[in-house]
């Protein structure tokens, strides 16, 4: 069946506009011409407003998406701080799900309708980032417009169809979900390692998720907070160690038999954790950076240990190829308890939401 109306706040103050539609049939253009959506817009600092902006028209192959859900990235918090390169005006948010609602000219109208996740960035296939690199590096790349709004713009291939049973929630959960289904695909599992990861927020989990279906011993999860080190252990996790505890360092050595992991992954983006997980690996260790990293940040390592035990690192940044099989994989998780708490469009982003990323002990994603 046809989805509900949807609603779209005009200039001249709060009165809805109602556009329904029969099975297939394509919105009006002309339409476009009277109608504003809302949008969160970023200012600079921690300065937003809800704006009241011209719903996007469509090029010959891009869609039109409703919003569903936008998940509450620590990425958009780091610009409004100043830690992620960025620059005001714009409508931030980039984790998110929702249905198309209408299709440019040469974009079947069959795809209106279609519940999906969405990319942030489509890709040609055909340049040498995509050939050498990665799709999500494409350098012809269309960048999908930002989340914090009730509709969205992008190229019809960024928006992935999910599964039916798939909650909207969950489907908002696929980019950060395949950033870290493409870093986990780094790793040499060839001798079942050993694996100690720094986080237990959203990445550290998935990244857990993820390593379990390959072939290993053992995850060890170091985390601070209770709430997360709970959740890591009810997903699956074979040792959790609180960092604040006076035993920690025995801990981890007692899991190795002080021989050291085999990989390390560094969920959380700090420099000094890095660092640390490091020393904990066995020579020719493997450690990945799933975590963004501050702008600038240098690695705190002794560089001689690391030449000496020859360790490799890896950097792990963005989807990689792996975003469009992202939605399939993850709904054979159990990632409901996930979502710790929601919030309506008019607060989000206000003390409410963006500042308990900050202040809350949080046990997973906020949506």
């Amino acid at each position: 069946p046809p989805p509900p109306p949807f609603f779209f706040q005009a200039e001249d103050g709060i009165r809805d506009f109602c556009l329904s539609r029969g099975l297939g049939e394509v919105y009006k253009r002309q339409i476009y011409n009277c109608i504003f959506m809302r949008a969160l817009v970023w200012l600079g600092e921690d300065n937003f407003e809800i704006q009241n902006i011209d719903l996007p028209k469509l090029k010959d192959e891009q869609v039109l998406v409703s919003v569903e859900k936008v998940g509450l990235c620590g990425t958009d918090v780091h610009i409004t701080q100043g830690l992620f390169p960025s620059n005001p005006p714009k409508i931030l948010g980039h984790e998110f799900s929702g249905t198309i609602v209408d299709v440019g000219s040469k974009v079947l109208e069959n795809m209106i309708g279609k519940r999906v996740a969405c990319n942030t960035t489509s890709s040609c296939g055909k340049c040498k980032n995509c050939e050498n690199w990665q799709i999500s590096r494409c350098i012809n790349a269309e960048k999908t417009t930002g989340a914090f709004a009730e509709y969205s713009v992008m190229h019809y291939s960024s928006a992935v169809e999910i599964p039916d049973n798939m909650s909207f929630e969950v489907a908002a959960m696929t980019e950060p979900a395949s950033c870290c289904f493409s870093g986990t695909e780094m790793i040499d599992y060839k001798k079942r390692p050993k694996i100690l990861i720094f986080g237990a927020g959203i990445m550290g989990i998935f990244c857990q998720l993820f390593l379990m279906k390959k072939n290993i011993d053992s995850i060890a999860i170091s985390e601070p907070n209770n709430l997360r080190r709970n959740i890591a252990k009810e997903l699956g996790a074979d040792h959790i160690i609180n960092p604040s505890e006076k035993n920690y360092e025995e801990k981890l050595l007692e899991i190795t038999n002080g021989e050291g992991f085999d990989v390390f992954i560094e969920a959380v983006g700090k420099p000094e954790l890095l660092s640390s997980g490091i020393s904990y690996l066995r020579p020719r260790g493997q450690a990945l950076m799933i975590g963004v990293h501050p702008e600038q940040s240098n690695l705190m390592s002794d560089l001689y240990d690391f030449h000496y035990r020859e360790i490799k690192l890896f950097g792990a940044f963005g989807r990689g190829d792996y975003f469009n099989d992202t939605p399939k994989k993850i709904n054979e998780f159990s990632l409901e308890k996930l979502v710790s708490k929601t919030y309506k469009f008019c607060l989000l982003y206000t003390s409410d939401a963006a500042d308990e990323e900050d202040s809350v002990d949080l046990g997973g994603r906020r949506i």
